[in-house]
């Protein structure tokens, strides 16, 4: 499934893609760097009742925030890991197979983490306003 937007519609587009994703946990984002994987995310995690600041979990990896329900949600940035065995160490694979809601950045660099049921989203840079997302649904 495709779905094309402007950066002024990504709260929408965000709104859109949970609906699709309804019932799924953890989403893994590629792209480019200053596609918008994080800006998206934000996007979604706003979309979800996070009240509090969202940031770029690239040094820290693993941030968690939650939201007015108090919900669980991480937000992983796997930028700078540099294989399958330091994700582990860090502890992500505990974070995909709980039961609260991941965002993963950069999922390419540890691909063989990844429960069955992640849905895998491309985020194209189209232009400088104009996005594609490119969301794959489990089988």
């Amino acid at each position: 499934m495709e779905i094309e937007f402007s950066l002024q519609d990504i709260e929408s587009t965000s709104d859109d893609f949970l609906q699709i994703c309804k019932g799924y946990k953890v989403f893994a984002f590629s792209g480019d760097l200053g596609a918008g994987k994080t800006t998206f995310i934000n996007s979604l995690c706003k979309n979800l009742g996070v009240e509090e600041a969202i940031t770029s979990p690239t040094y820290s990896i693993i941030q968690e925030y939650h939201s007015v329900d108090n919900n669980i949600i991480y937000h992983i940035d796997l930028y700078r890991i540099k294989s399958k065995a330091e994700a582990l160490e860090a502890g992500i694979e505990d974070c995909l197979n709980s039961s609260e809601i991941c965002m993963v950045e950069w999922p390419e660099i540890a691909p063989g983490i990844f429960p069955d049921n992640t849905i895998f989203t491309s985020i194209l840079i189209l232009s400088a306003n104009r996005r594609k997302l490119i969301i794959t649904l489990p089988l």
